[in-house]
């Protein structure tokens, strides 16, 4: 007998597990946002399924990272291996509001948020309250929220979120290129990823063997 097995290489091409829009509207509305707790993780899931984050992304943001370039306000980001927030991403107004929603209840006001600090997103337990919300909470968060929803499946993690930003925008319309910056994937070969599972989940051609064979 063998002492050991080789595992085999993780395949980045496998099949990505995302939400369709309505699936992503069904686990946000059961959210009960008349707490605080409930505020943040409505906002938190909001910022990961529209702007795609990464989960480590969402735990270092601090409240001051909202903020002006140009026209548009956006979230500056520090991403995987990144010192500082080197990056950003647009935040849409329905974004923005959500976020200052939550911020509010934590006593934020709009005009505190350039001066403020804080991390953006913070525990609510009693042993860590106003504690940086890590990795691992958000991922617990993502999946007690799918769970309530009724998506039941280990399939569906928390960086589920951010494959279903990419696949959205390109059914909606918009280029790889755009998906990319968006998502903010250092090489067009990742992104092309959720290209090829839109393109090969679209072909008919299965059904339609199944058609002439049976039918």
């Amino acid at each position: 007998m063998p002492k050991y097995v080789k595992s085999g290489k993780v395949n980045r091409k496998s099949p990505k597990s995302y939400f369709e829009a309505a699936q992503v509207k069904e686990i946000l509305d059961q959210i009960d946002q008349t707490t605080q707790a409930g505020k943040r993780d409505y906002a938190l899931l909001v910022l990961l399924f529209t702007c795609g984050l990464r989960t480590i992304e969402a735990s270092r943001a601090k409240v001051k990272d909202i903020t002006i370039l140009g026209a548009s306000r956006v979230l500056l980001v520090q991403g995987k291996g990144k010192a500082d927030a080197s990056d950003y991403v647009p935040l849409p107004d329905h974004v923005y509001t959500v976020l200052t929603d939550y911020l509010t209840t934590r006593g934020i006001d709009a005009k505190d948020i350039p001066a403020c600090t804080e991390p953006l997103f913070t525990s609510t337990s009693n042993r860590s309250k106003g504690q940086t919300l890590s990795t691992r909470s958000i991922s617990k968060i993502c999946k007690t929220r799918f769970i309530k929803a009724g998506f039941n499946d280990p399939k569906w993690t928390a960086h589920s979120t951010r494959h279903t930003a990419g696949i959205l925008s390109l059914e909606l319309g918009h280029s790889q290129r755009d998906t990319q910056l968006m998502l903010r994937h250092a090489s067009g070969d990742t992104t092309n990823i959720y290209l090829h599972q839109i393109g090969k989940l679209g072909n008919s051609a299965t059904a339609d063997i199944s058609k002439a064979i049976f039918d």
